[in-house]
């Protein structure tokens, strides 16, 4: 199992460094474009332009970093169609491991590009935010309404909790790309037709259980903009969250697997 998830890992690699290490360097060039140095070029009469500047710049970043997490979802698809359901997949499946490792190595790999996803929109953010009065904004914001309410609220925690909860989503979805792929490959024609329909299926049909799911571990979305609702709702529904998303990836991993392992048909 710990040499699929290294190959799986190491295949994915080589796919997608170059796109981490492009928005890294990004968010460095931003976050000068962001100093006072910078504006400080601008007199008093053409200030407007560096103020355009630096939001042209935030939108190109914010539109890279979803660009980048949408290639490595696509990505990863791409390796499991490659490593499973083209010819290649004759030699992993005849490798000495059940159909349920073989997707659960894909899938622990899809995590783990999640939070890499995430780690590096918080590193953004903290780049080009950090020491500015937008973050200043922020964290005085959260520290009134901690002395507001009279808890104790931690940052890091709420950022890990959140993020981790965005981390699941990201994989629920990968994992539902497996499985469209997987249902794709059972015809011998109109396969690609077959995936996007099985995937809008399934995943409307997921949503609509996730609602109900939902409904009955009592979450419910603040529908004004008080940041105390908010908050509370972050903290609160996070874990709830987790747990409903854990469910659907385990749902997919194991209709996947039983596709794999009964209906596989390479031709």
């Amino acid at each position: 199992m710990l040499n699929l998830i290294y190959y799986d890992l190491k295949a994915t690699i080589k796919r997608l460094w170059g796109y981490i290490i492009l928005i890294c360097v990004f968010a460095f060039f931003v976050r000068f474009l962001w100093s006072s140095a910078f504006m400080s070029v601008f007199g008093n009469t053409d200030f407007y332009i560096g103020s355009i500047i630096k939001l042209v710049a935030a939108g190109f970043l914010g539109a890279l970093g979803f660009l980048t997490a949408i290639v490595t979802m696509v990505r990863q698809a791409q390796w499991f169609d490659e490593n499973i359901l083209s010819p290649q997949g004759q030699l992993t499946n005849m490798l000495p491991v059940s159909s349920l490792e073989i997707v659960l190595s894909k899938i622990i790999v899809s995590l783990f590009w999640s939070i890499v996803i995430v780690l590096i929109a918080i590193g953004v953010i903290s780049v080009v935010m950090v020491q500015t009065d937008y973050f200043e904004i922020f964290v005085k914001a959260i520290a009134e309404i901690s002395i507001d309410n009279n808890i104790h609220i931690s940052l890091p925690g709420i950022m890990i909790s959140v993020g981790f909860c965005i981390a699941t989503v990201i994989t629920s979805f990968v994992s539902l790309c497996f499985l469209s792929l997987m249902i794709g490959q059972m015809s011998n024609s109109f396969r690609n037709i077959i995936v996007l329909l099985s995937f809008v299926g399934i995943f409307a049909l997921s949503l609509a259980v996730q609602f109900v799911v939902v409904k009955l571990f009592g979450i419910t979305v603040p529908m004004g903009s008080d940041p105390n609702q908010l908050l509370a709702f972050a903290i609160s529904s996070t874990a709830k969250c987790v747990i409903i998303n854990i469910g659907t990836i385990i749902v997919y991993w194991l209709m996947t697997s039983y596709i794999l392992r009964y209906h596989l048909n390479l031709l």
